[in-house]
């Protein structure tokens, strides 16, 4: 799928030598988005394994004229030195455009540490393997998030895509072990198929293997994927997030800022801590509202009632007025019965606080980190 039509992935092989001097040689794909394709390599330099995330022959000729600029914004979060960052943010280690194969066009790339995968691939395997993910390990994943929230928005980068694949955590595996790996578990490649380009095989994803549990209880969590990032300092009200993980504010159409964060936060606190997901973006056959008036109507039982401000509404054409139904975060929590009444409660009570319905209402990041909630973990 050529560039030309919005498309243009990155089409590596396996011993490809890219980047400056060819100082990088590609071994693996990790995965792929609508985006950008992300790839295990090797830094011939160092030796060392990175990731090298090649954005799309189409989106590359796009993103420096988006308002979300991903390169920019690994810039913001670098500051005057690497030391300068956060260990919950992703970092950049090196960035270069070129060209790629066929109808491809050219691509931007970011190459950053290797990870060891993302938090929904570990909820998944988790809760596979041991019934639920433990919720001492989900505190600690989330608060390492929040650490990393914070941190973005003390630079002016607001994220705008928090999301439990977008967290990222480390690995315990030395070099030595990944080659191993590498050398046990060979590229696979899909079924030929035909391509505006001939007939091509492209590579299967292949992640490195889940860490064991008791190394993520040890381990880091990282922010991660900027690319729908935005400069705190622009005042936008252009539609963003997954529709489950999206403000009321973004839904109504109103200007919004960092609080979209806390907002997404939230939804992701009781996503990865219960188990299932807070909304569901569907038609209410009993109510009829659609999908957008149903999942408002939900933010305002859940979050006790409260009425959006006038000035949010003023922009919105929603005008559905159902009857609300008193279905408190408490109920929803306890129902599940894996956590005590006190555990319950303070949950509920810092969900709360990241569900106001108005942006005004919601603490900031930094103000988070000293929630209760969080008393004991690291």
């Amino acid at each position: 799928m050529p560039a030309k039509d919005g498309y243009g992935w990155a089409r590596f092989e396996s011993g490809d030598k890219i980047g400056p001097g060819e100082c990088y040689t590609v071994l693996r794909k990790l995965g792929w988005g609508g985006y950008s394709s992300t790839w295990l390599a090797r830094d011939n330099k160092t030796t060392r394994y990175v990731a090298v995330k090649a954005l799309t022959g189409h989106y590359s000729s796009l993103f420096r004229q988006m308002p979300h600029w991903e390169p920019y914004s690994f810039h913001l979060l670098t500051g005057d030195t690497p030391t300068d960052c956060s260990p919950h943010c992703i970092k950049l280690l090196d960035e270069f455009v070129m060209s790629g194969t066929g109808s491809a066009g050219q691509h931007y790339c970011l190459v950053t540490p290797l990870y060891g995968g993302d938090l929904l691939e570990m909820q998944s395997k988790y809760k596979q393997d041991h019934g639920r993910f433990p919720p001492l390990l989900a505190k600690r994943a989330l608060l390492h998030v929040l650490r990393g929230i914070a941190y973005a928005h003390s630079c002016g980068v607001i994220h705008t895509d928090i999301k439990l694949n977008n967290v990222f955590f480390d690995t315990p595996m030395t070099t030595s072990e990944i080659d191993l790996w590498l050398d046990d578990n060979p590229p696979q490649r899909h079924p030929p198929e035909m391509s505006t380009d001939g007939v091509m095989r492209t590579y299967v994803s292949q992640t490195l293997p889940m860490i064991p549990l008791d190394d993520a209880f040890r381990g880091t969590f990282v922010l991660g994927d900027f690319g729908a990032a935005i400069g705190a300092s622009m005042q936008t009200n252009h539609l963003i997030s997954v529709p489950l993980h999206r403000a009321p504010e973004v839904y109504l159409g109103a200007k919004w800022g960092e609080k979209v964060d806390i907002w997404s936060f939230g939804t992701i606190v009781f996503e990865l801590v219960v188990g299932e997901r807070l909304f569901q973006y569907q038609y209410n056959k009993v109510l009829d509202l659609d999908e957008t008036e149903n999942i408002l109507f939900k933010m305002i039982c859940l979050t006790g009632g409260n009425n959006f401000r006038a000035e949010q509404l003023n922009v919105s054409p929603l005008a559905a007025n159902p009857r609300l139904v008193d279905y408190s975060f408490e109920i929803m929590i306890g129902r599940r019965n894996f956590l005590s009444e006190e555990e319950v409660a303070l949950l509920a009570k810092f969900l709360r606080r990241c569900l106001q319905l108005d942006p005004l209402n919601r603490p900031s990041a930094k103000e988070l980190l000293e929630d209760p909630w969080f008393d004991g973990v690291d």
